[in-house]
């Protein structure tokens, strides 16, 4: 007869998601998960198999949770450059209040094990893809309505977009102010001119 859990799955998931986040997976051990999640080690191994299971599904986690923000606001009635504009100012918003200086966790994953996991560089792989997909579908209609230069292919500035996010996203983690970051979005911005 199987035992019934006595924690909240998606809960755990999320403590050891905010625990990799941070640390890392490399840095993060199975003792660091079971105190941060308040689980036994049993139930880790029960529940997702073992520390690299754990981890591939917080990344998905993260992963849905942060393609959200976007999805929302394509669903609004703002122009496809407000989006734009919208989601590189939340990139920099959303890391210039985090006072842990975590940097994004797609990031943080593709510079840690991208080239040695295959997992992870699916995820990886898969989440720009999709990002740029969208961003140049945004670009197009904003192509279409003149609100962005037809200069350069809309699949070229989606991924001048997404690669200078990830680079904002980089640079948050250090000691640079979000004046500086502003400054970056700025020049960055002024390519869809």
């Amino acid at each position: 007869m199987a035992r019934t859990k006595n924690f909240d799955e998606l809960e755990a998931l999320e403590k050891a998601l905010n625990l990799f986040w941070r640390k890392g997976y490399n840095a993060t051990s199975i003792h660091d998960l079971v105190e941060t999640m308040g689980i036994n080690r049993a139930s880790i191994y029960a529940t997702w198999g073992d520390k690299h299971s754990l981890y591939i599904e917080a990344l998905k986690r993260y992963r849905q949770k942060s393609s959200s923000w976007l999805l929302n606001e394509i669903r609004t009635e703002q122009s496809a450059l407000a989006i734009i504009r919208n989601f590189v100012y939340h990139t920099i918003e959303t890391n210039s209040n985090d006072r842990e200086r975590k940097g994004c966790f797609m990031v943080n994953a593709s510079t840690e094990l991208s080239n040695q996991d295959a997992d992870v560089r699916e995820i990886i792989l898969d989440d720009r893809n999709t990002m740029e997909k969208v961003l140049s579908q945004l670009i197009t209609e904003a192509q279409q309505s003149g609100e962005i230069t037809s200069s350069h292919a809309s699949q070229s500035l989606a991924r001048f977009i997404f690669n200078s996010v990830s680079g904002l996203r980089v640079l948050s983690k250090g000691t640079i102010s979000k004046n500086e970051l502003t400054e970056t979005v700025d020049v960055i911005l002024s390519a869809l001119d």
